[in-house]
């Protein structure tokens, strides 16, 4: 009788937490909308993909359009991003007119920004909206 009181104890206990750490929605994880501007050298990098490395989670991307503007959005889970500070990466590669998808691709950007561990880029993502300015340098 004392093991089925200390089982239901336990499980009365433990089922407040699986339902936290399950969450809600989205799978669980909390996103913001996330837009920015990428600009190289002080003018916006027209073409190419931002994408975000989070310390946990998903990360985001988004495609930069002429301008170098970019919403950010977590595929399935939905638009923006998930809370907290992600790394970022900056890929833009020049047309070279080739067809072929093994066609050697240039580096638009210092080849430091395509990945999100040496680009030095971070995005702290908080509750809400947020704005983001990515300012690479060529040098």
């Amino acid at each position: 009788m004392n093991l089925a009181i200390s089982f239901r104890r336990s499980l009365g206990l433990a089922l407040p937490l699986i339902a936290a750490l399950a969450g809600c929605g989205s799978g669980g994880v909390d996103l913001a909308s996330v837009e920015g501007q990428v600009l190289l050298d002080g003018r916006p990098l027209a073409g190419g993909v931002v994408t975000t490395l989070p310390a946990q989670g998903r990360g985001a991307r988004g495609e930069l359009d002429e301008q170098g503007r970019f919403t950010l959005s977590s595929g399935s889970l939905g638009p923006g991003a998930a809370i907290g500070v992600h790394r970022v990466a900056v890929i833009a590669v020049a047309d070279t007119g080739q067809l072929s998808p093994e066609a050697p691709k240039k580096l638009l950007t210092p080849e430091k920004y395509a990945n999100p561990e040496t680009s030095g880029l971070t995005i702290d993502v908080q509750p809400g909206a947020n704005s983001a300015v990515l300012k690479l340098d060529s040098n």
